[in-house]
């Protein structure tokens, strides 16, 4: 069964997608597509969504994904072996400063190696940031897009040129990616990437197509003089080849400008000189990169590409082990959890059986202390009603009434403070539970009176009413009758 591969080209205001499949003939574009994306109305994951839905690609086929050029970011860094195994390992902290990425968010790979004098290489780094994979593997996620691979779009496009311009694998060659709004400038040799630079394009909108080429054609003449003084240390050699791959009307007006300021020769890339394709693709796609993303999966060779999927699942692994270490503390305190839960109702039980146990004892408890009851609902709270209505009974007689002094206690103070000499006799004392009622006789008012005083010192009692008192004629004694309420003792 032939093998398709779908690359899908994303850049800042435009989406191409390139259905490649591999026959025994060779390679066959058999759809194609592309759509500007500079309205905020058009949404990426939608568009994405209609690739299979609406424009009939392949379901089942692989899929390559290329981000914008802005992105990624280059440098060329001298470093030995082992940094290079570092990178190649996803161990970023060597390239803190050389690319505008905190270290820790730094998702790099290794684009090539030249060799120089001694121990160190001249290494081709593309990076990009965690937290701009991470978006857009959401926005891919959201358009039912699985993608096998992320790339660049220079080094899409790179295969895109060695597949269709062989000559390009021989000598030195410039790659040159115009999009909307960025330039990429490539230096190859032998068909492999030595240097690669990302240029903003600057223009205005009242700027015509010569003047932009023109301005475009001079910036790319001067950083290719700075690169091959750096690489080279020498001027650039007449007739260098360039590739361009650029929007049709931007090709047109761009290669002669490049030829006129660098003398070079340029040539438009053809991706479709090697790769058959299909009646209805239409011939002026700008299908470079997304063909190039196709071929990357569908060539064997194509191993040891670059991918930024592969390097941002490295650098995210750990805390994927971090998620998996929680899932099992969480699984162990669940556990341990449910072992103590169980641990609970083991000790309901005993408990229930220890209840079970003092509620006979207490049956038996109160059969012996209150035979005469049959009736048991609840024993403690029978026992304690009958406990109440013993304090009652005994409060007149004892002083098991906390705060009310007992009878023989209020005799004793009446007798105390009782004066001998005076002639002052208690003929009656009447004590109830709140209350005293005393009546008597003595030979003068005089003495009532001091007696009077002597009660209300007395501590629990206290004179309540306005004594009564009568003078009998023919004895000349005092008769009186005095009223006092019990209360707590100041004792």
């Amino acid at each position: 069964m032939p093998k398709r591969c779908i690359g899908i080209d994303i850049g800042r205001s435009h989406v191409c997608a390139a259905q490649v499949v591999r026959t025994a003939q060779g390679f066959r574009l058999e759809k194609g597509f592309a759509m500007q994306t500079r309205r905020s109305t058009d949404s990426l994951p939608a568009i994405l969504h209609s690739l299979t839905n609406e424009h009939g690609f392949d379901r089942r086929a692989d899929l390559a994904v290329s981000l914008p050029l802005h992105a990624f970011f280059f440098a060329d860094i001298e470093m030995d072996a082992a940094g290079v195994v570092a990178v190649r390992a996803a161990d970023t902290a060597g390239l803190k400063d050389c690319l505008p990425i905190p270290a820790g968010d730094i998702v790099a790979q290794v684009c090539s190696v030249l060799p120089m004098d001694g121990s160190k290489s001249s290494v081709l780094v593309a990076a990009s940031s965690r937290r701009q994979l991470r978006e857009a593997l959401q926005s891919l996620h959201e358009g039912k897009i699985k993608p096998a691979c992320l790339d660049t779009p220079i080094t899409a496009a790179h295969r895109t040129i060695r597949w269709n311009h062989p000559e390009f694998a021989t000598g030195l060659a410039i790659i040159l990616y115009v999009d909307e709004s960025t330039l990429c400038l490539a230096v190859t040799h032998d068909g492999s990437i030595l240097l690669a630079r990302n240029l903003p394009m600057l223009s205005s909108g009242d700027q015509d197509a010569e003047a932009l080429a023109q301005q475009t054609a001079e910036i790319i003449a001067q950083e290719i003089e700075i690169t091959w003084r750096r690489l080279f240390g020498n001027d650039p050699d007449p007739g260098l080849r360039f590739f361009l791959i650029a929007p049709q009307q931007r090709a047109a007006s761009l290669a002669p400008s490049i030829r006129e300021k660098t003398g070079g020769q340029v040539i438009p890339v053809n991706p479709f000189a090697r790769v058959v394709r299909s009646e209805e693709v239409d011939a002026d796609l700008p299908v470079c990169v997304a063909e190039g993303l196709a071929l990357r999966v569908l060539q064997p060779e194509a191993a040891d590409s670059i991918d930024f999927l592969a390097a941002y699942r490295a650098r995210t692994r750990p805390r994927l082990r971090i998620t998996k270490e929680l899932t099992v503390c969480a699984a162990l305190a669940v556990a341990a959890a449910l072992v103590w839960v169980a641990g609970l109702f083991l000790q309901l039980s005993s408990l229930e059986s220890s209840y079970g146990r003092l509620k006979a004892q207490m049956e038996t408890v109160f059969h012996e202390a209150v035979p005469e009851e049959q009736n048991i609902v609840d024993p403690a709270a029978q026992l304690q009603q009958r406990l109440e209505a013993l304090h009652k009974e005994r409060n007149p007689l004892t002083s098991l009434n906390p705060g009310h002094p007992a009878p023989l206690e209020i005799l004793s103070a009446l007798s105390r403070n009782t004066p001998a000499t005076a002639g002052l006799k208690l003929q009656e004392v009447l004590i109830a539970a709140d209350s005293v009622r005393i009546t008597g006789d003595c030979d003068s008012f005089a003495t009532f009176a001091e007696w009077q005083r002597l009660l209300q010192a007395i501590p629990g009692l206290r004179v309540v009413d306005s004594p009564s008192t009568r003078r009998d004629a023919p004895s000349g004694k005092v008769h009186f009758t005095v009223a006092l309420s019990i209360g707590e003792s100041k004792a």
